[in-house]
């Protein structure tokens, strides 16, 4: 292959990316579009404001409460190792 050669398949390949670029920048704009519209409609509802801030609370409430119930069932893991681990030490001196 010479120079020339390696110069236009570089050439030909830029230019496909510079395509393909083009595409995706189409594709966002697009995007972006939709995303105001749905913005717009969401902020012109108000009951849907409500509602969505309703399903924040309850979910933030729900995280709350599986964060303590979590923490809980980790503290009586560590008592039921330490039982075990007590009784295991029993059993061993006992022998």
């Amino acid at each position: 292959m010479t120079f020339s050669d390696t110069k236009n398949s570089d050439k030909t390949k830029m230019e496909e990316s510079i395509v393909e670029l083009e595409e995706i920048v189409v594709g966002l704009k697009q995007t972006l579009g939709s995303l105001h519209q749905k913005i717009d409609l969401l902020e012109s509802k108000p009951e849907l404001q409500s509602s969505i801030e309703n399903l924040k609370k309850d979910a933030e409430s729900r995280a709350s409460n599986l964060e303590a119930e979590v923490k809980r069932l980790r503290e009586d893991l560590t008592s039921i190792r330490e039982l075990l681990g007590s009784n295991l030490d029993k059993r061993n001196s006992g022998k």
